[in-house]
């Protein structure tokens, strides 16, 4: 288990308002451990991207990245709010005609992939409830997924090789008046960033 910056931000929520305190932890057993009321939360940022496509090496001084070609990803390009339980996947990160770009593309999970989703959920903030920021929202999706963590893969986090990530909503998407997204996706990925074969279900790794 690699160590991630994490950090701690308490929700308090009293006449619909809400109080976020922040805090440095090294990882998200820690934050959790300490977060007290089941309301603390724990945020993780997703790790860096490994170059799965084999650029040809002309990358961006700027930025370090590849021009990226979506025609040379192998595997189902697809939004990442469309991925689902035991989907396993490959994110891409590169310029497109000077843009930034990030793809995530679903491959079968017996394929080399990046990461696995293990656990889905949907966040109970009826419409019109104000998004409460980047940090609370994915705090709080990590203390979920840091829950269902050993249900899955066999092992608890503390022992295990994989880390958590998480893919939650952003503020367009939690507040708009036909998306109303709520969906959170909880995801492992080898601490090392390596690509694996294969789930992680009950593995015990």
């Amino acid at each position: 288990m690699g160590t991630v910056a994490v950090a701690v931000v308490l929700v308090a929520c009293a006449g619909g308002e809400s109080e976020v305190i922040e805090s440095e932890l090294t990882d998200p057993a820690a934050a959790v451990a300490a977060s007290g009321p089941p309301n603390t939360v724990d945020v993780v940022q997703p790790a860096s991207v490994p170059d799965v496509t084999g650029g040809d090496g002309n990358s961006d001084e700027s930025t370090g990245l590849e021009p990226i070609d979506p025609l040379d990803i192998p595997g189902e390009i697809i939004s990442e709010y469309s991925l689902a339980d035991g989907d396993c996947f490959n994110r891409f990160e590169g310029l497109q005609a000077g843009r930034r770009l990030a793809i995530t593309a679903r491959v079968g999970c017996d394929e080399p992939h990046w990461a696995e989703v293990y656990h889905t959920f949907e966040l109970d903030a009826p419409h019109p409830a104000v998004f409460p920021g980047e940090d609370a929202v994915r705090g709080f999706a990590l203390r979920v997924c840091y829950e269902q963590f050993d249900a899955f893969v066999g092992e608890i986090y503390e022992l295990s090789e994989y880390e958590i990530g998480v893919f939650t909503p952003n503020r367009t998407n939690f507040e708009h008046d036909v998306a109303r997204y709520r969906g959170v996706h909880c995801f492992l990925h080898h601490a090392d960033g390596d690509l694996v074969s294969g789930t992680a279900q009950g593995t015990a790794r």
